[in-house]
């Protein structure tokens, strides 16, 4: 007889792991199951974030590749920076971060499986059955559980069987390489973030280059609010921006890097977070119910936070047999679906409908009206409420002025 489990967690990324780590801390009989045989593979994330969720999530030293300080915002014409002069946030290496989820997970008393990919769902008259395939002998294994967990992503493989209905999709796309430099164009980047914005260097999306541990570089571009349809002409196209990113603005020829790896992904999100997060027996978690938001930042964390909203559930259920999964939906969109609507239409204005001077007028209003922290906490906390005050601010000292012209001849 196969173990019965408490809750089988799919999908060993940000969501997944913490998901795994939390339920097993808790003391509860946990499997975390990972399609690669190592969480080096599939790296795709550029885990550029805040010194917030170092704390928030205990995070240790050993997963981030390096502090950044300044951030570049890069357009077709002109370069755009904010100086923080000390640490405003780090990249974390992806791959090391999930493994240290997963660790921790065992380190609770869970159990973690490698190299298995989920084939589907079988309801149980206790309960709910996972079938899984060895991606080396293509054997396949089921286990049982009380509970099924989505960490799956964007696919939501657990949640929707092949060919069911979900909810309204908007896709994105990207590639991202990692790059071995010199010394000399390492030391360019090692505390800053760069972004690039308009015709030149991206696609209605963004490209970026974030330092990692010394002498590599994350350089990658992605493109937003596409259809399923365009995918793999974005994939080429993002390839070509990722290029000339490397070519035109680092200014190196493919005899003065390495190219470490080549990793792409595809996005999937609901707008206005309208996702199914709870369905005969299984609990969507991260990026299955669109944490990621449309404008950019902070991925890793909202899906962090999502899966710690979702354990408070899930506990509940596995210690009393029933809760109410509608009011885990309820509470993650009360808190983020202003936030992720703002980011919607921010999006679809900066990355599909300005022209490129539009583009450049914008982030040069940015630049002379918002410090770092206010244009942090925009990007990456989407709070949008400081530059709407901004915005307000400059439009009422130029209203105040042209009335005082008008009521006094003296001043021209």
């Amino acid at each position: 007889m196969n173990k019965v489990y408490d809750v089988i967690i799919i999908g060993g990324g940000p969501a997944g792991g913490q998901a795994a780590r939390e339920l097993s801390a808790l003391g509860h009989e946990v499997l975390l199951v990972e399609r690669y045989k190592s969480f080096e593979e599939n790296n795709f994330s550029s885990a550029g974030m805040t010194l917030a969720p170092l704390k928030e999530f205990d995070l240790p030293e050993s997963v981030i590749g390096t502090y950044w300080n300044d951030l570049i915002i890069q357009c077709t014409k002109n370069e755009f920076k904010w100086e923080g002069g000390k640490p405003k946030g780090v990249v974390l290496d992806f791959g090391r971060l999930r493994q240290f989820l997963a660790d921790e997970c065992k380190k609770n008393g869970g159990e973690v499986l490698m190299g298995h990919r989920y084939v589907k769902k079988i309801l149980t008259k206790n309960g709910i059955r996972a079938q899984f395939k060895n991606m080396d002998s293509g054997e396949l294994v089921e286990y049982d559980a009380k509970l099924l967990v989505d960490g799956t992503g964007p696919l939501r493989k657990v949640m929707f069987d092949t060919k069911e209905e979900q909810p309204e999709m908007v896709y994105g796309s990207g590639v991202e390489y990692l790059i071995k430099v010199s010394q000399e164009v390492y030391d360019r980047y090692r505390e800053t973030l760069v972004f690039f914005l308009g015709d030149k260097w991206a696609l209605k999306g963004y490209s970026w280059i974030f330092p990692m541990e010394n002498r590599v570089l994350k350089v990658g571009s992605g493109k937003i609010h596409i259809k399923s349809s365009d995918l793999e002409k974005t994939s080429i196209t993002t390839k070509k921006l990722t290029d000339k990113v490397i070519k035109e603005y680092i200014e190196l020829d493919e005899e003065s890097y390495e190219l470490l790896d080549v990793h792409g992904g595809t996005l999937r999100y609901s707008p206005s977070i309208k996702d199914v997060f709870y369905k005969d027996k299984v609990v969507a978690v991260g990026d299955a119910v669109s944490t990621v938001n449309p404008l950019g930042g902070e991925g890793i964390r909202y899906a962090m936070l999502n899966a710690s909203l979702a354990v408070e559930y899930i506990d509940k259920y596995l210690r009393e047999g029933k809760t109410n999964f509608k009011e885990y939906r309820r509470r993650w969109r009360k808190a983020h679906l202003i936030k992720w609507q703002m980011g919607e239409v921010s999006s679809r204005r900066m990355y599909d409908r300005y022209s490129d001077a539009q583009i450049e007028r914008r982030i040069q209003y940015f630049h002379s009206n918002l410090t770092l922290d206010d244009l942090i906490d925009t990007l990456f906390n989407f709070r949008f409420d400081k530059i709407i005050f901004r915005i307000f601010q400059v439009y009422y000292f130029k209203f105040r002025d042209k009335i005082i012209k008008k009521e006094d001849p003296f001043i021209r």
